[in-house]
């Protein structure tokens, strides 16, 4: 790992040495320089690389023309791991230099930092202002300023909250926010490192000037902004405005490093925004309460599912297939899957907790009164309706997957309820679980294990299937903290690696049933042969 300097303006070389050697040394990294040539008399030195002693460190200057930076920075950055990228702040905001910023920090590599240096120099310091609202970069910045400070004897870091003066508990408010920031972005709050500030105005810039000019600091730092390109064209960015003012403190804009996941997140994420329409926090609110009463295990849910089961055990055991469409209509089932999808989201463990209850008891609660009522199938057999839900194949996975996004669409459109009964007909929840209870009553291992397999698919796809159309249509968590979303990522992977190995027999039984298709038409009639 090693910090990675670059230089744009030929005046800004010896402060950029000295903030790159005072910040590679507090974060124990080597550093490297590079200095684009501005003209021919740039730094008179020859292009061979030099060393220079920047305390214990050994700061490389490697001069490289503006024509090939581009290329020459690409290549580094992405053959050698790069811990920070610290470029000094180009005074237009047009031109080959300013493009040549845009292309570096779009990369998204590792993470950055645009500096602007003090009117009167300055070789770099310990005590950081960071300004925050609890943005992505923001966030990433809390956490690299406190190592930075944890690194330097005289490091400081003092984040900064301001709050709009609206009412009489405004100051309180902030304080409270910015706790949570703190804590969102995984600092230590209680670190004698970290001094917290809350303002309280309605000018954000104003507020930030104020304290930057009295408070006696090194540097400021911001996170970018994620405004659109519209917005700050128009309007501009609070760190851009920062960086144009002139002033005694150093000002830096801290850029994240972006992961190709993340990226991918990002932009699919967008596309969902501008085509899918979004919900409201209404809309969002309806939602939640709807599925969350609705899944909860309770004396409705119980009786709904001894209807359903009932219902299907008969249907099955007498071959009709309108009672069993009515069962698929009773079952209560989908409401408590459907929710399971919608914690993932959320990051709610206590809503997937009670969801998961409601699923197994009432899974377990069906298949006791199909057993119960299977005993009556000695006298109708194995019907053609017991037979179809015995050997699931990979089309029944598909049609899970559809029917948990085509659940959670519906839901979350009140306009689209009346749908939801074709499908629960798709889906057919409850049938399964019959079927597993007359297999078990009739002695027949295949017919148990074949429905519970099927079951078992709609269940898991069902919530895959659901958790995606909800971030689609614009649900979201809460929180976005590591402790928050460690029990999710572990679901989620949890719920894919059962979904792998269920396609295992499903893809088996659908060969097969190919192979038996294949050489049911490969055989020749006697009575061709003879001819």
């Amino acid at each position: 790992m090693s910090v990675l300097a670059i230089v744009l303006d030929e005046s800004n070389i010896d402060e950029m040495r000295g903030w790159s050697a005072s910040i590679a040394l507090s974060l124990d990294e080597p550093l490297k320089v590079f200095c684009v040539q501005n003209n021919e008399n740039f730094l008179k030195v020859s292009s061979d690389a030099s060393s220079k002693s920047e305390g214990d460190l050994q700061a490389t200057d490697v001069i490289v023309s503006i024509e090939e930076a581009e290329q020459r920075f690409r290549d580094h950055l992405k053959s050698s791991s790069s811990r920070l990228l610290l470029i000094d702040h180009p005074t237009a905001r047009r031109g080959r230099r300013a493009d040549l910023v845009r292309k570096i920090l779009s990369l998204g590599i590792c993470d950055s930092i645009v500096l602007r240096f003090p009117a009167d120099g300055g070789l770099g310091g310990g005590k950081i202002l960071l300004p925050t609202s609890g943005g992505r970069h923001s966030l990433k910045a809390l956490k690299f300023a406190e190592e930075l400070a944890q690194g330097d004897d005289d490091g400081k870091l003092v984040p900064l909250f301001v709050e709009q003066n609206i009412h009489e508990l405004s100051e309180e408010v902030g304080k409270k926010r910015l706790n949570d920031i703190l804590l969102k972005s995984g600092c230590v709050q209680d670190s004698d490192k970290i001094e917290s500030i809350v303002v309280v105005g309605n000018d954000v810039s104003a507020s930030i000037h104020s304290e930057a000019s009295e408070g006696g600091y090194d540097l400021v730092l911001l996170g970018a902004s994620e405004s659109g390109i519209l917005h700050r064209s128009f309007f501009g960015t609070l760190p851009d405005r920062l960086l144009k003012e002139d002033g005694n403190v150093a000002v830096g804009v801290f850029h994240g490093a972006s992961r190709l996941s993340e990226k991918l997140r990002v932009r699919i994420r967008n596309y969902f925004n501008v085509r899918v329409p979004q919900l409201d926090r209404k809309s969002r609110v309806d939602l939640f309460e709807s599925i969350e009463s609705n899944a909860q295990w309770s004396f409705d849910f119980v009786a709904l599912i001894c209807f359903s089961t009932a219902l299907a055990s008969l249907g099955l055991m007498l071959d009709s297939s309108p009672v069993i469409i009515g069962a698929m209509l009773v079952a209560p089932l989908m409401t408590p899957i459907l929710g399971a999808g919608l914690s993932l989201v959320q990051g709610n463990k206590t809503l997937m907790i009670d969801c998961l209850k409601s699923v197994l008891f009432g899974y377990f609660s069906a298949l006791l009164i199909g057993v119960f009522l299977g005993f009556f199938g000695i006298f109708y057999g194995a019907t053609d309706q017991i037979l179809r839900r015995t050997n699931p194949d990979i089309p029944d996975l598909l049609i899970a997957f559809l029917s948990g996004m085509a659940a959670a669409y519906c839901f979350s459109r009140p306009k689209l309820v009346s749908a939801l009964a074709g499908v629960a007909i798709a889906a057919a929840l409850v049938p399964p679980i019959a079927t597993a209870g007359i297999g078990i009553a009739l002695g027949n291992p295949e017919i148990a294990s074949g429905s519970t397999l099927l079951f078992a698919t709609n269940v898991v796809f069902i919530i895959l299937g659901a958790s995606i159309t909800f971030v689609a249509v614009g649900v979201r968590g809460n929180s976005e903290s590591r402790n928050g979303r460690i029990w999710v990522n572990r679901a989620i992977l949890a719920l894919i690696i059962i979904g792998a190995i269920l396609v295992i027999p499903l893809g088996s039984t659908l060969i097969e049933k190919l192979s038996n298709k294949i050489s049911g038409h490969s055989k020749i009639p006697p009575s061709q042969e003879k001819g």
